[in-house]
């Protein structure tokens, strides 16, 4: 059996306002250093003899197995015709296919993705737009997992290319009505989107024009398109403050900003037609809805704060606009006809449950689409006629095993934090499983940016679930479930918040004998991975395993560099180091900085060498340092060094990740090889 690997310590002081720190591992940054790809394949190599080959195999091929042997999407209505991504037995990759709405027998290929991806490791289309006339697709390929992507614009009757493709643009895309300019972001050299260009393509003399250009390195730029595509959308956004500007999709004039930029206010913007809405906190914490013709200067309120209601993004349809609500901790819908009162609702049965933006509403036809699904209940996408009210299933997700829903019971409770507060904690297991302390849990959080933590149907967590795994979901502060405050209130000065809501929600699942330390392990992904990072050090008895995916946990070193793709918008989530206060508070909480002798749980994380969010030195500093400081525990390192931030891009390469990391929890949580539940699957 191989020993683990150790990690040359070189050390490096920084100093920060007054304080020296040492940090040993700094020259794991080095990208094209042989010797960080040495100590890296070496991680690779020892987590893969210690994390039992055979039963990844096994996992991977039982993970497989649950997945329909084929699959489609639901169908998308565009102009005259419907899209639909299709997945063939045994392929990795989806087709995009199209047929007149007239004839849906008659299908044609619009992008092959398997096709893009041969010869690649990696394929992930960012985006794709059919162009009005319905002849050519534009769409957004990135083949290595660096979100730096490649533009290709194609005819569809033929799939003969149309231009030569152009390399290194970001999220977005859009048309213009006719179908001669296609509109892209670009991003700077620290991998920001900065700026929104247009590009006549069919003119090959004719360079990208910039129409937008956002300087302020705390922005991102997006763009997208009015419900009717007359209107480029194209905003500028910093964790708090917003401006959107309006520009003619034809002519690439602006036609003017929505409202200027007000440190601390936020806002965004849809248009049906010349009216347009505004979602704002302008005094308004939860958000409030103002509504305008385009050619007046004066906004109406529509919608007033409800501070049992945050609103958290609206789409504008032909005739309605649509509110996505969270109440409750729990999604919602409403919606209204323009310039009448009052709102209509959507009504959902479950105690928890996940509503999805398909982001394929039909907007000449009032009709939108929305994906519903509880833990346990696979997605069901479904249109409503906002007109009639009238639903139609579009699509049921379709499962390659025998499952039962009504076998397993799902929680909402809440768990009264150390200050008080009333912290949501979904929870999911067989009913079977009982309540005395024995059972294996895995508890799972994030807790970042304002983001709802995705109770919907993961159909891999089977696995889990049928080894008789108790999961539970902490919808923690730093979240968005709680409304805005609850945002605000697990964030810069409040981070800690994340943290203890996190560890109180443990506490309770052992008091409430759901579990015990001795067979819980927590879970997170990113700034979940932060989350993960943190809580195993600030109480690791609590925890017998922990698995922290792409994690952010050199958060001092990371935010001192604004070289770092995406450091500096980041200041306004995390706290900007060069302030002492907000430096101090960072320092409190960063796990590679308290990395100490203690007794740490087994430990799982993952890496993305082309990952542009959370650099791969970031796992691989923490687990060297994990190494020195307490080398008598079980960590183990898994970098993919041909994929970015999300893992994995292909279907069963996907599952391939899960079933390493079910691998470790089977080791570690002491779960059975085999499915308790086996005999109830085919």
């Amino acid at each position: 059996m191989a020993d683990a690997p150790r990690a040359q310590r070189i050390p490096v002081t920084h100093t920060l306002h007054g304080t020296t720190r040492v940090d040993p591992y700094s020259w794991l940054r080095e990208r094209a250093n042989p010797a960080v790809h040495a100590y890296l394949a070496a991680e690779n190599a020892y987590a893969a003899e210690q994390l039992d080959p055979t039963l990844q195999t096994q996992l991977t091929n039982e993970l497989v197995s649950r997945l329909a042997v084929t699959d489609e999407s639901a169908p998308q209505r565009i102009g005259a015709y419907s899209y639909q991504f299709r997945l063939a037995a045994g392929a990795q990759y989806p087709v995009l296919v199209r047929w007149p709405n007239a004839d849906p027998a008659i299908a044609a290929v619009v992008i092959d993705v398997a096709a893009e991806a041969v010869g690649q490791s990696f394929c992930k289309v960012g985006s794709w737009r059919i162009s009005p006339d319905g002849a050519l697709v534009a769409f957004l390929i990135d083949t290595n997992g660096s979100e730096r992507f490649r533009l290709h614009i194609r005819r569809i009757a033929d799939g003969s290319p149309c231009i030569t493709p152009v390399d290194d643009l970001y999220y977005g895309l859009e048309w213009s009505p006719d179908s001669q300019v296609i509109y892209a972001v670009r991003p700077d050299e620290a991998w920001r989107p900065s700026e929104v260009i247009a590009w006549r393509f069919g003119d090959r003399n004719q360079p990208a024009q910039r129409i937008y250009h956002e300087p302020d390195e705390r922005f991102n730029v997006d763009l997208a398109a009015s419900g009717d595509g007359l209107h480029l959308l194209i905003g500028s956004y910093s964790a708090q403050t917003s401006e959107v500007w309006l520009f003619d999709a034809q002519s690439a004039l602006s036609v003017g900003c929505v409202a200027p930029r007000d440190a601390g206010v936020e806002y965004s913007v849809a248009m049906a037609g010349t009216r347009v809405y505004r979602l704002t906190n302008h005094g308004a914490t939860n958000f409030t809805l103002f509504s305008k013709l385009l050619d007046q200067s004066e906004w109406t309120h529509i919608v007033p704060e409800r501070s049992d209601t945050l609103i958290e993004h609206i789409t504008a349809l032909a005739d309605y606009v649509v509110l996505w609500v969270r109440r409750g901790g729990l999604p919602g819908i409403e919606y209204l006809a323009h310039g009448s009162m009052p709102l209509q609702a959507l009504t959902f049965p479950d105690a928890a449950y996940s509503l999805s933006d398909t982001d394929s509403h039909e907007y000449a036809a009032n009709v939108l689409v929305y994906g519903y699904a509880t833990p346990v209940m696979p997605t069901v996408t479904s249109a409503i006629d906002l007109a009639s009210g009238s639903v139609d299933v579009r699509k049921r997700e379709a499962l390659g095993c025998t499952h039962r829903p009504e076998d397993y019971l799902v929680e909402r409770v809440h768990v009264t934090a150390r200050d008080g507060a009333q912290i949501p904690l979904t929870i999911v297991a067989h009913r079977s499983i009982a309540r005395d302390g024995t059972a294996p849990a895995l508890q799972i959080g994030y807790g970042a940016y304002g983001a709802n933590l995705n109770v919907g149907f993961v159909i891999e967590r089977l696995s889990l679930l049928e080894r008789g795994v108790v999961l539970a979901f902490a919808h923690i502060r730093g979240g968005g479930e709680g409304g805005r405050n609850w945002y605000l209130d697990g964030k810069l000065a409040h981070k800690q918040h994340t943290f203890d809501d996190f560890i109180d929600c443990t506490q309770y699942l052992i008091d409430q004998r759901y579990t015990s330390a001795a067979r819980l392990a927590c879970y997170g992904r990113s700034a979940g991975g932060l989350l993960v990072g943190t809580v195993v050090t600030q109480r690791p008895e609590l925890y017998a395993a922990a698995i922290a995916l792409v994690p952010f946990v050199d958060v001092i070193n990371t935010m001192c560099d604004p070289t770092i793709p995406l450091t500096v918008p980041e200041y306004e989530e995390w706290g900007n180091p060069t302030i002492p206060a907000e430096a101090a508070v960072m320092q409190r909480y960063s796990p590679y900085d308290h990395t100490v002798a203690q007794r740490y749980p087994a430990l799982l994380l993952t890496a993305g060498f082309q990952d542009p969010r959370v650099s791969y030195w970031e796992p691989a500093k923490w687990i060297a340092a994990l190494r020195h400081a307490a080398p008598s525990g079980t960590y183990y390192l898994v970098t993919d060094m041909h994929a970015g931030h999300a893992g994995k891009s292909g279907r069963t390469a996907i599952m391939a990740d899960r079933a390493i990391e079910y691998t470790f929890l089977c080791q570690h949580l002491a779960l059975p090889h085999l499915p308790l539940l086996q005999e109830e699957r085919t």
